[in-house]
């Protein structure tokens, strides 16, 4: 399971490409990701709701593009209750 910092480090990932205009933009799903990563970065890395969050945002990013935006939107819900 990835830790704070590792998620910290998706973010910083994430930026830099969608900064980059070379590069395809970011699909909706990869922001929502993205997203999902900040707020696992500021939680303290334990607890039900960041295991959760971190569980379904694993599972979401292997979904193929189209199937996966309500495991994301699942885990983003957790991701907010993980960062309180």
């Amino acid at each position: 399971m990835p830790t704070p910092t590792q998620h910290g480090t998706a973010v910083d990932t994430f930026l830099t490409r969608a900064s980059n205009t070379q590069l395809t933009p970011p699909l909706d799903d990869e922001y929502i990701a993205a997203e999902i990563h900040a707020q696992l970065s500021t939680a303290a890395g334990t607890g039900t709701a960041y295991t959760t969050a971190d569980d379904l945002l694993t599972q979401a990013e292997t979904k193929p593009v189209g199937l996966r935006r309500r495991t994301l939107q699942l885990a983003h819900l957790h991701a907010l209750r993980a960062a309180r």
